[in-house]
C-alpha cells in the first residue's frame, strides 16, 4: 500500500470511498462525509510521465473542506516545500473573478511519509497556526497539515484500539502483529484487506508497479553510469588537449573543453549503458516471478537471447 501506484489505485477507485472515508475520519478524528472523490483515469500515463514525482489524492468533504493525500516515500528533502505548494495551489485554484475571498475553503493536507521527518517523538503531527505573542490565539487556519511518519509508527507499541492506527497499520504492512490486530477489530478494514489482495492480482495495477520500476530503475542506473564516465573522459580528453597547446593557457582551455564534451559524451554513453543495465536487473526479476519470456522481451525491450542468457546465469547462482 506504500506504493503510491497502489496507494491511488486503491483509494480513488469507484467502489471504495467507504475505505477511504474510514480511513479520513480516522485521521481528523471525527466522522467525516464526502462529497467528491477525483477518481483519475490516467494511472499508466501519469506512471509514465511522472516517474518519482508523487501521484496524490483529492478529496472534497460534505463540509466544503478539500483534502490533499499523498504517499511519499523517500525523503527528497523538500517535503515543507512540496505540501506549502500543493496547499497553495488548492486555494488559489478555488477562486475566479467573481468570487469572494470569504468563500475560501478550508484545506487540509495529510502526508504519509516512510521516513523520519520531524524531530518529534509523536508519529502524526497535525499542525497549528498560531500568533507569537499570544500561542493560545489561532489565526490564519485555513490550511491544517498532518504529517504521518510511518517508520516512527512500526517501531512504537501503537494503541490498536484506536482507529487510526488501524489504518496505518494496513497501510504500513511492514508488521504483521499490528495488521492481524487491525483486521480483527476493524470490519470496514478487513473487507479493505480483502479488497486490497485482489487488487494487487489485476493485470492494470502489476504493469503499472512495473513501469514505475522500470523508470526508477533506468534513471538510477543511468545517472550513476553518467556521472562516473562522463568525469573519467573528461578529465583524459581535457588532459590530452592540454598537452598538446603546450601552454599553461592551453593546459587550462583543453581542460575545460574536454570537461565539458566528455560530460556530454559521458552522460550520453552512461544513458545508453544504465538503461540496458537496468533492463537486465529488470528482467531477472520478472524471470524469478516465472514471466513469459515474450511478455519480458516487450517490457525490456532485451531480446529473447539476451533473456535466455540471463536466465541460464541466473538458474546458475
Amino acid at each position: 500500500m506504500k506504493d503510491d501506484i497502489m496507494f491511488k489505485a486503491f483509494f480513488s477507485k469507484i467502489g471504495n470511498e467507504k475505505f477511504l472515508k474510514d480511513f479520513i475520519s480516522a485521521v481528523l478524528g471525527e466522522n467525516i462525509k464526502i462529497r467528491k472523490v477525483i477518481h483519475d483515469k490516467r494511472l499508466e500515463q501519469l506512471a509514465r510521465e511522472s516517474k518519482y514525482g508523487v501521484l496524490d489524492l483529492d478529496v472534497e468533504l460534505e463540509n466544503g473542506k478539500l483534502l490533499n493525500i499523498e504517499m511519499q516515500m523517500q525523503n527528497n528533502q523538500n517535503i515543507e516545500e512540496r505540501t506549502t505548494f500543493y496547499a497553495s495551489k488548492k486555494i488559489t485554484e478555488q477562486l475566479g473573478p467573481k468570487d469572494r475571498y470569504e468563500d475560501l475553503k478550508q484545506v487540509i493536507v495529510i502526508v504519509l511519509l516512510n521516513y523520519n521527518f520531524l524531530e518529534l517523538p509523536e508519529y502524526v503531527t497535525k499542525t497549528v497556526r498560531v500568533a507569537e505573542k499570544h500561542r493560545k490565539y489561532e489565526i490564519n487556519n485555513e490550511v491544517t497539515y498532518y504529517y504521518i511518519e510511518l517508520k516512527k509508527f512500526r517501531k512504537g507499541n501503537p494503541n490498536m484500539e484506536e482507529p487510526l492506527n488501524q489504518w496505518l497499520a494496513f497501510i504500513d504492512m511492514e508488521r504483521g502483529d499490528l495488521l492481524d490486530m487491525a483486521k480483527k477489530k476493524n470490519k470496514v478494514l478487513e473487507e479493505a484487506y480483502e479488497e486490497y489482495e485482489e487488487l494487487t492480482g489485476t493485470e492494470e495495477v502489476k504493469r503499472l508497479a512495473e513501469i514505475r520500476l522500470m523508470s526508477h530503475l533506468e534513471e538510477q542506473a543511468a545517472l550513476a553510469t553518467a556521472r562516473s564516465k562522463g568525469m573519467e573522459r573528461g578529465m583524459k580528453e581535457g588532459l590530452e588537449e592540454g598537452k598538446r597547446k603546450g601552454l599553461e593557457q592551453g593546459k587550462k582551455e583543453g581542460l575545460e573543453q574536454g570537461k565539458k564534451e566528455g560530460l556530454e559524451q559521458g552522460k550520453k554513453e552512461g544513458l545508453e549503458q544504465g538503461k540496458k543495465e537496468s533492463s537486465k536487473e529488470i528482467a531477472i526479476k520478472m524471470l524469478k516471478r516465472k514471466m513469459p519470456i515474450e511478455e519480458i522481451s516487450e517490457i525490456t525491450g532485451l531480446s529473447d537471447k539476451e533473456i535466455k542468457k540471463l536466465l541460464t546465469k541466473w538458474t546458475r547462482i
